[in-house]
């Protein structure tokens, strides 16, 4: 197992971003940022494991109709500010009903590139709140996450790496490191879903978060300009950011 995955019991898809490398040289530091799938059916050995990493901020992007259905289960007396961020991807609440018998791979992997894709360009705003949130005074520990903890906190996660420094090589790297634990999203789709199209609807591509990187290129002179202009992270921000999570 990957030493900065987190084995929890109620959720899957849980690990550190400690260690990556960042252009300067430094590393992001352990224990201060994380990213996982829900949280809402987390056993009380992990509610402990979370209160032991001493967790403060959780950014929730799940849409609000998610949160209501399955609302996140955190430790009882700590005080973490969790942050509602949630929204769904263009054509995401129209893909899960439109799986059927004869649905394939295929299908699903053209539907995710297209929510990639427009992750930049529609999301910004929700983006820009979850910088917020972790900028915060005494914001971390910080958590990040979604349903499945690949999507919108893969696209989320890859930013707050594309803020730090971090290649875009080593963002797809640890991208690419949710297809060890997927979360199993059965309850998700219709009775008769091949397992080829449920399968690709649990994982990850390095080809979807390029849609991203491209859209931001096509419409952005820069990573800066797309993180200053779109994002709104001022030159203080992102300075602010590394101070903090870089060592």
């Amino acid at each position: 197992m990957n030493p900065r995955i987190i084995a929890l019991q109620g959720a899957s898809n849980c690990r550190d971003l400690g260690d990556i490398r960042a252009a300067d040289g430094r590393h992001l530091r352990r224990g201060l940022l994380y990213r996982s799938d829900s949280l809402a059916e987390l056993t009380e050995a992990d509610c402990e494991r979370l209160e032991a990493i001493g967790l403060r901020t959780a950014c929730d992007l799940r849409h609000e109709s998610e949160r209501i259905l399955k609302p996140n289960r955190l430790p009882a007396g700590m005080q973490i500010r969790q942050h509602a961020i949630g929204f769904f991807p263009r054509g995401a609440k129209e893909l899960i009903p439109s799986l059927g018998l004869h649905s394939d791979e295929m299908a699903v992997h053209s539907a995710l590139t297209g929510y990639y894709r427009r992750f930049p360009l529609d999301h910004a705003n929700d983006y820009a709140r979850m910088f917020d949130a972790i900028l915060e005074p005494d914001a971390l520990p910080a958590l990040i996450h979604c349903t499945s903890g690949k999507d919108r906190t893969g696209f989320g996660v890859a930013l707050i790496l594309m803020a730090l420094g971090v290649s875009r090589e080593d963002i797809v790297a640890d991208y690419l490191l949710s297809n060890l634990a997927p979360r199993n999203l059965r309850f998700m789709v219709p009775k008769g879903v091949p397992e080829s199209a449920l399968s690709a609807l649990m994982k990850v591509r390095a080809d979807y978060l390029e849609a991203s990187f491209a859209a931001i290129d096509e419409h952005w002179s820069s990573e800066q300009d797309f993180l200053q202009q779109a994002i709104g992270l001022t030159d203080r921000a992102i300075s602010q950011l590394g101070d903090l999570m870089l060592l």
